[in-house]
């Protein structure tokens, strides 16, 4: 039985170290030198962004929202191969036990190097009512 934590723990465990410390290195370090991705309100207006730009909004996030933490809900992980992945899920921003913000993303993983490293995203953020709330 492999006991490895799985990549997308640890990116998830990046996260919430990156909100309780402000400092989103730990998050950018998942990054690969290419990433990019599209983000929006609905799929039918995203807009694509590049890593610069992902990074600014990942600072941006993380000393905004600082002392939240983030939670993966509803997550699958296919594998596109030993080398490729993909993963879907609903990330919840949390105060307490308060839901503050919700985001549903679909990743794309490549290992390179022995290194899981995010090369492209799909994000919709503040879609709806958190599963499960009120």
């Amino acid at each position: 039985m492999n006991t490895a934590p799985h990549f997308h723990d640890d990116y998830m465990a990046a996260w919430n170290e990156a909100m309780a410390s402000g400092d989103s290195g730990p998050i950018e370090s998942f990054l690969a030198p290419d990433y990019h991705g599209w983000l929006g309100h609905a799929a039918a207006t995203a807009h694509p962004f590049d890593g610069e730009a992902a990074r600014k909004g990942f600072r941006d996030t993380v000393s905004g929202m600082r002392g939240s933490t983030v939670h993966a809900g509803f997550r699958t992980i296919a594998s596109r191969g030993p080398d490729e992945a993909v993963v879907c899920y609903e990330m919840t921003y949390r105060s307490g036990s308060a839901v503050t913000g919700r985001a549903l993303l679909m990743e794309s993983w490549e290992r390179t190097d022995d290194r899981w490293t995010l090369r492209r995203d799909f994000t919709e953020v503040n879609i709806g009512d958190p599963a499960g709330q009120p």
